[in-house]
């Protein structure tokens, strides 16, 4: 799978996550919750280090530094989430706008920076998927740490 899959791939895991967050038991949102908040930091780590750099010689105008501005409204929600992820009313509306912004995100990518993404060499990326994928993780693990130490439950 190339790296713009593993992209589109994310984009369905997120929605399929906020949809079943949206239909669990009360008792299963918390963890939910959690998982919401590190596929969507994994996928903002993976974009911002490794697939932005190259989407900016291929994309015109302010479009990435936008995306970059809406990864940051995630991360704050995503931080809110962590730390109000056992407050059942506080935890609803920061999923509603979480996925708000997500979905709008998610969107806008696929229509504007993904098609141009598509129609470069794989090697443009200066690493195979897998070793960018396994480096993002790794990355997503420390940026959840921080979160969560941001975020006291």
């Amino acid at each position: 799978m190339n790296l713009i899959d593993v992209l589109i791939q994310q984009h369905r895991d997120a929605e399929a996550l906020f949809e079943a967050w949206h239909h669990a038991p009360d008792e299963a949102k918390p963890e939910l919750s959690l998982r919401l908040a590190e596929t969507l930091t994994l996928h903002s780590t993976l974009e911002e280090r490794w697939v932005y750099p190259v989407a900016r010689t291929v994309v015109e105008g302010p479009r990435i530094d936008f995306a970059v501005e809406e990864h940051g409204e995630m991360t704050q929600l995503i931080s809110e989430l962590l730390r109000v992820r056992h407050d059942p009313r506080r935890r609803e509306a920061t999923v509603r706008q979480l996925e708000a912004v997500a979905a709008q995100h998610m969107a806008e990518e696929e229509r504007e920076v993904v098609p141009r993404l598509r129609k470069m060499d794989a090697d443009a990326f200066g690493q195979s998927s897998a070793e960018i994928v396994r480096s993002a993780s790794d990355a997503r693990k420390e940026a959840m740490r921080q979160l969560e130490t941001s975020a006291p439950m």
